[in-house]
């Protein structure tokens, strides 16, 4: 019901008044996945390109590092600011919605992981589905710290909890794990991702670099950085910006905690990034600091859904974090 009165009064005006009076509140979206087609939680063509025009023509897009230079430069964002981001380094960033962002001369910045494009590595969440899937064994309980899950469960109700809880463990204790869950499934992990979970090319990264793409930082592996050693952390943070500088010259970039929870990062994190290149970092959640808390800048999620989209684009969830005072942590 709440949902439906918020959606009826953004038809009836409550989506432009929202857009006026949070014009000083940058708008940082959060993306992951794109389809040509409908076929899961991923963003469609379709959808995508109606909201790029949207954005177009209320808005002020602009990358992340323009976002942090103007606010370094000025101590405020332009008015109606808005920052499409995407993160993790997939191919159908390049194959579906780079093309409609060059179509629309919108920028972005684009998170990616720099071992997944070298070909290092494949996600390791994409690793669990696809061990999962083919799986020549589904018997047994596979123990993790302090919980255990049935691996007879379908995929289904086992890949999402089981990631979720592989995100909250130290990083050793998710390798063991992993090891462990490839062993009990009876399968071999291919050492390249599957085209299904395929990464850019550093070909392809440099090409949309050169149209207005920002590259920024995502670590080398994809770790949860408040789960691991600050040494541990620290080499994949400076590896991911050495990645880059390397192999697509020295840039203005900006840098996205993995999974980025209030547990993913630290002070101490927001430091060794701060120091690292790095212009500004972001988080994967919204609350009442925005962009108030330097090196974790919050974001609004960017999803195929219109309602939920319009809520993070003109403003409205941004309101009612101000309103209900949400602060999911004050780091």
């Amino acid at each position: 019901m709440k949902s439906a009165v918020i959606e009826l009064a953004g038809k009836l005006g409550g989506y432009q008044l929202a857009r006026v009076l949070t014009r000083k509140q940058p708008k940082i979206l959060m993306y992951h996945r794109f389809s040509a087609e409908k076929k899961g939680h991923e963003v469609t063509a379709a959808t995508f390109e109606q909201q790029l025009q949207l954005i177009k023509k209320y808005f002020q897009p602009m990358t992340l590092a323009s976002l942090a230079q103007a606010i370094n430069k000025n101590g405020a964002a332009p008015d109606h600011a808005v920052v499409i981001t995407v993160d993790d380094g997939y191919r159908d960033f390049y194959e579906v919605a780079y093309p409609l962002l060059k179509h629309y001369q919108v920028p972005a910045t684009f998170f990616v992981t720099t071992g997944f494009v070298n070909g290092d590595l494949w996600l390791w969440p994409d690793q669990v589905l696809w061990i999962l899937r083919n799986r020549k064994s589904a018997e047994g309980v596979l123990a993790v710290a302090d919980k255990t899950f049935d691996l007879a469960e379908p995929v289904k109700n086992l890949w999402w909890p089981l990631v979720l809880h592989l995100l909250e463990v130290e990083n050793s204790v998710r390798l063991k794990a992993m090891a462990e869950l490839e062993q009990r499934s009876a399968v071999s992990l291919p050492v390249s991702a599957p085209e299904e979970f395929a990464a850019v090319t550093w070909e392809q990264l440099r090409e949309m670099q050169g149209q207005g793409i920002e590259i920024g930082g995502h670590t080398r592996s994809h770790p949860s950085l408040g789960h691991m050693s600050l040494p541990e952390a620290k080499q994949e943070i400076e590896a991911s910006f050495y990645d880059l500088r390397a192999r697509l010259d020295d840039q203005p970039r900006t840098f996205c905690y993995p999974n980025g929870q209030p547990g993913d990062y630290s002070e101490e994190i927001k430091k060794i990034v701060s120091q690292s290149g790095f212009l500004a970092a972001v988080t994967a959640y919204s609350d009442s600091f925005n962009t108030d808390l330097p090196w974790a800048w919050r974001r609004f999620v960017g999803c195929e859904e219109a309602f939920q989209f319009n809520k993070s684009l003109f403003g409205v969830e941004h309101l009612g974090n101000r309103i209900r005072g949400t602060r999911r942590c004050d780091y």
